[in-house]
């Protein structure tokens, strides 16, 4: 009796498997970023702090993890060269153009697109 409860079991088990196997395969092509761009590079002073673009953005976001704001800018068309991110406002400023200024601000870097 044992033997055939073992039994039963694993082939729920494998029956599981079979039903979400391709659904986790699924999610995970969806969240593979698109070739477009290789990595993201967060921007760097002289001294070592990071930098936040000053220019205007093309588009803001709410994001509350910078991987968010990340998996934003890979993406939409208007973060073609990089973004903001903006740690205590939680906001994601997309760059679809280099950004022509930069300071070191509290709480924000900008991270440049690596194609």
């Amino acid at each position: 009796m044992m033997i055939i409860e073992t039994f039963i079991s694993y082939l729920k088990l494998l029956a599981s498997v079979c039903v979400l196997l391709p659904l986790v395969i699924e999610a995970a092509e969806r969240c593979t970023p698109p070739s477009r761009w290789t990595s993201a590079v967060t921007q760097r002073a002289e001294n070592g702090s990071e930098l936040c673009a000053t220019s205007p953005p093309t588009e803001t976001l709410t994001a509350i993890f910078k991987i968010r704001c990340l998996a934003e800018c890979v993406n939409r068309e208007s973060c073609g060269d990089g973004f903001n991110y903006r740690t205590e406002a939680q906001l994601c400023e997309l760059y679809s153009d280099p950004p022509t200024s930069y300071q070191v601000l509290p709480d924000c870097a900008y991270l440049k697109t690596v194609r």
